[in-house]
């Protein structure tokens, strides 16, 4: 049986502000999925740093995230993808319809998603602020603080859907469902 958490993530907009923050809900085939994309992603070497076109990074939709700023829901972001990177990280990105500012998060590495997934609690939602794992924070910590305002929030909201992401298109997705089963959806690449 897959294990499904949500993992929440600090997101950094130009403007500051209020405390701004993407969740999504990762399970086994969505940490292997990381991992795979990552491999589509050419090594950067002397040879192919000199042409004109350099891929560096996979841009990647996450359509059921759920992007916040403090305890309101946003509704008007547009482009809701995760990005995976050469180097093994992976950041979330966005932007806002009114004002078309970026909103992104600080990148995470891959290895590490991936070993906490494997080896933290079922169930446990993962803070991710500044890069950084914050679970294991102190409470008096900015850290500590910024999970604790995020907690108070969650009090007051309603459960989201369960997301996932598309890569390619025209071909099925595995998504886990309530009870282990499996269920296949379609997927495509931006």
């Amino acid at each position: 049986m897959s294990t499904v958490r949500n993992v929440v993530m600090q997101v950094v907009k130009r403007s500051g502000g209020a405390t701004h923050h993407v969740g999504f809900t990762i399970d086994d085939h969505f940490v292997e999925r990381l991992r795979q994309l990552r491999s589509l992603v050419p090594q950067l070497t002397t040879l192919n740093k000199q042409r004109d076109l350099v891929i560096d990074k996979v841009r990647v939709r996450l359509p059921n995230a759920v992007w916040r700023t403090g305890a309101q829901l946003e509704e008007q972001i547009e482009g809701s993808c995760i990005v995976i990177a050469n180097e093994g990280f992976f950041s979330c990105g966005g932007r806002d319809r009114r004002t078309k500012e970026k909103l992104v998060t600080y990148a995470f590495p891959i290895a590490r998603l991936s070993e906490l997934h494997a080896e933290r609690p079922a169930g446990e939602t993962f803070y991710i602020r500044d890069g950084v794992f914050t679970n294991d924070e102190p409470v008096d910590s900015p850290a500590g603080r910024w999970v604790a305002s995020l907690h108070e929030l969650e009090e007051m909201r309603v459960p989201d859907v369960p997301s996932d992401f598309d890569t390619l298109q025209s071909l099925p997705a595995l998504r886990a469902e309530p009870g282990g089963h499996v269920t296949t959806g379609s997927f495509r690449l931006n």
